[in-house]
């Protein structure tokens, strides 16, 4: 039995919840730009001569990827499996692909606290070219790399203040207490500010955050002007969209340096300090929650806003429910639906937006031979997904799953060039990257399905 026949039930719920109607034909209008990303090309000196891949696996509590071993199956048009073959200890494989191979499949098995996990990530439409880092995270809840601070100083110079950049809301100054005074990060160097209480000084500073000691703040640190975002410019900031979140956030070339909620009529964490950053971002997004009998719903829309200097954001057009995408996620889910059809899924969001060129699924569940298992696949707007076999590597012969679990991501991301050249571009990115080259953000937007099945 292959993994289809687990998802009849809820495809066709699914299916019903798709016909209910959209949101509306009604554009939100953009004026962000997105420009070609400067996106590294594959290396043509190996492109014609062999498959290869990198497979890393995050396990532990640190944010350092270390090679591990992981099957590779090789896949004919049909999902069958026609070969294999395992990467190295050192997670690397390089080979002349088998007559006939269309899809490529990693899995890469691991355990924590007993618990058996299970990871896929299947390439569809390979060639004999690099394929990069696949990256495998299993990474636990930990504590994060907390670094206290000590305010007493700058208590005592601007008891009148607030400081922000702290995980929760702005301290105040006049009496701080010392146990919220703390950063959680695993970025080298961070942002905080201060402000008054009319925000008439709004100052921010830059802080190395590496060592054990405290970290002492001083008035005198903070010599960067704030700017304010002119959050009523975003494309979900008005009236209509009450529920919007705006999450604003700024990098340097290497890591990211503050990452700030901005929440109602607060105008503390409102502020960017192009001083000190390099490039500056407003999440903007909307959520709604749909319940049906037997499962769950959220839909998200979101974009990613470049803020300039002066604190204007680019409004970036959002991917919206309307007519043609509610067409093209019923195709989506009568596809997985259809339990005569060969394919898992069939879809063409293409129609949706000129803009988007990425479609990325994730199913996950649980069930007493493969444990916890999280499949990836990374498609083009229109593909067929086949029902796929993994030979020994996966055990498909399965009754029940429990904790079903499927995301849909529609993306229009900040790229013009081949899809082969855009996933590894973003595979870069989620690989840990993404801080050092964070073009493919700029004036993205993105439409997510989170559809969960009720125990």
């Amino acid at each position: 039995m292959k993994f289809k026949g687990l998802f009849l039930a809820v495809s066709t719920a699914i299916t019903l919840s798709a016909c209910g109607g959209s949101s509306g034909d009604k554009a939100v209008v953009g004026n962000e730009q997105q420009t070609k990303a400067n996106a590294s090309k594959p290396d043509q000196g190996n492109s014609t001569t062999a498959f290869s891949v990198t497979t890393t696996l995050i396990n532990d509590c640190s944010a350092i990827p270390n090679p591990t071993v992981a099957d590779v199956i090789f896949h004919n048009a049909s999902g069958q499996v026609l070969a294999s073959a395992k990467t190295g200890a050192d997670g690397k494989l390089a080979q002349t692909l088998p007559e006939n191979t269309h899809h490529v499949s990693l899995v890469a098995k691991s355990t924590d606290d007993q618990t058996l996990h299970t990871q896929l990530y299947t390439l569809l439409d390979v060639t004999n070219t690099d394929y990069g880092i696949i990256e495998f995270d299993q990474k636990p809840s930990c504590d994060c790399p907390r670094k206290n601070v000590d305010l007493s100083a700058l208590s005592a110079s601007q008891p009148d203040y607030y400081i922000s950049g702290f995980i929760g809301d702005e301290i105040s100054l006049q009496n701080p207490n010392p146990a919220t005074a703390y950063l959680c990060t695993d970025s080298k160097n961070a942002i905080l500010h201060i402000s008054n209480e009319d925000y008439s000084d709004v100052r921010g500073g830059l802080f190395n955050l590496e060592g054990d000691g405290l970290l002492e703040l001083t008035d005198d640190a903070f010599d960067s002007q704030g700017v304010r975002v002119n959050i009523a410019a975003l494309p979900f900031a008005n009236t209509d969209y009450p529920n919007s979140r705006v999450f604003l956030s700024s990098f340097n070339d290497k890591e990211e340096l503050s990452a700030q909620f901005t929440l109602g009529s607060n105008q503390r964490n409102k502020f960017i300090f192009p001083d000190l950053a390099t490039i500056s971002y407003a999440y903007n997004s909307v959520t709604e929650h749909t319940y049906l009998p037997g499962f769950d719903m959220y839909t998200s829309s979101a974009t990613v806003n470049t803020i300039a200097d002066d604190g204007q954001p680019g409004r970036t057009a959002p991917l919206l429910f309307n007519s043609a995408f509610q067409n093209a996620f019923e195709q989506f889910a009568q596809s997985m639906a259809d339990q005569y059809s060969g394919n898992l899924f069939d879809y063409d969001f293409s129609g949706v937006d000129s803009r988007v060129n990425m479609v990325a699924i994730t199913l996950l569940w649980e069930d007493t031979v493969n444990g916890k298992v999280r499949w990836e696949v990374m498609s083009k707007p229109q593909a067929t997904i086949p029902d796929f076999e993994f030979g020994t590597s996966v055990n498909t012969n399965i009754t029940s799953v429990e904790g079903i679990e499927i995301n849909l991501d529609v993306a229009a991301l900040n790229f013009s060039g081949e899809f082969e050249d855009l996933r590894r571009e973003f595979q870069k990115g989620n690989a840990g990257n993404v801080y050092t080259d964070t073009s493919l953000l700029k004036g993205a937007a993105v439409y997510s399905f989170e559809i969960d099945v009720s125990e």
